[in-house]
């Protein structure tokens, strides 16, 4: 049995302090015990929660034929038919209170177990499953953009060696611009960033934002006025390097690295 996996620890922990555990299992696990910090303290946390719920059940008297039948025990084993030295044991397994004890015992460890099994489920508590639910909703919220419609428009953009140097999806009904950077350019990213254009048909150029990071694979999403979107699709993308806040003239200030038109996904 692996002693190092902590269910099985908890579990062995809460089986001792039952009373469960027994025979051998109970006296490997008391040797462990002798030189496990942890596992003392496990035990300590199981006896804390278990003993209140032990003691709140009351005791449990045995039927009246239990009663009549250790009677007649008892009585048997006074009967002078032979001399038998009467040992602890005996003494013990004729004592009234001594029954009386192992039923009180045997009822509350009955209880004990009861509660133990429907404390089990704890971690799944109806409190953390709604606080999960909450979760998965704000997940789902969050995510609800990313599953958008698809999109209306496409570009691959290429650099001057005709590499796919980033993709473009575009939706024009909500205006959604999705960029992703496939490959690093080959410049210093030190104190420049990658600024994102749309290129009119007449050359005209308007910035859309900067990109985020240089990093192959960095995707951002940009939300676009409607008329911008409009533009956009009968347009290009054309991406330049720029000082790190970006070009300050309104155009283009540094060299233009790769650039793409749109096209329409339904042809």
């Amino acid at each position: 049995m692996n002693y190092v996996e902590p269910e099985t620890r908890d579990l062995l922990a809460a089986e001792y302090v039952l009373g469960t555990l027994s025979g051998a299992e109970r006296r490997r696990f008391e040797r462990l015990l002798s030189g496990d910090r942890d596992l003392r303290d496990l035990v300590e946390r199981w006896e804390q929660r278990l003993n209140p719920l032990a003691e709140s059940v009351p005791a449990e008297e045995p039927a009246a034929h239990v009663w009549d039948e250790i009677a007649r025990q008892i009585a048997l084993a006074r009967a002078p038919a032979a001399p038998v030295r009467e040992g602890w044991f005996d003494r013990l397994w004729d004592s009234v209170g001594f029954w009386r004890g192992a039923a009180a015992l045997a009822a509350a460890t009955a209880a004990a177990l009861l509660l133990y099994v429907v404390s089990l489920p704890q971690s799944v508590a109806p409190e953390q499953i709604a606080a999960l639910d909450k979760r998965l909703a704000r997940i789902e919220d969050t995510t609800k953009g990313l599953v958008a419609s698809p999109p209306t428009h496409v570009a691959v953009l290429l650099d001057k060696d005709q590499r796919p140097m980033m993709t473009a999806d575009l939706d024009v009904a909500d205006g959604r611009l999705v960029l992703r950077l496939n490959l690093t350019p080959p410049r210093d990213f030190n104190s420049n960033v990658l600024e994102v254009w749309l290129v009119s048909p007449d050359g005209t150029r308007r910035s859309l934002g900067l990109f985020p990071s240089e990093r192959p694979g960095t995707t951002t999403a940009l939300v676009l006025p409607h008329a911008t979107a409009e533009a956009l699709a009968q347009a290009a993308l054309a991406v330049s390097l720029e000082p790190r806040d970006g070009s300050t003239t309104g155009q283009p200030s540094g060299p233009v690295l790769f650039t793409g038109s749109l096209m329409p996904v339904a042809l």
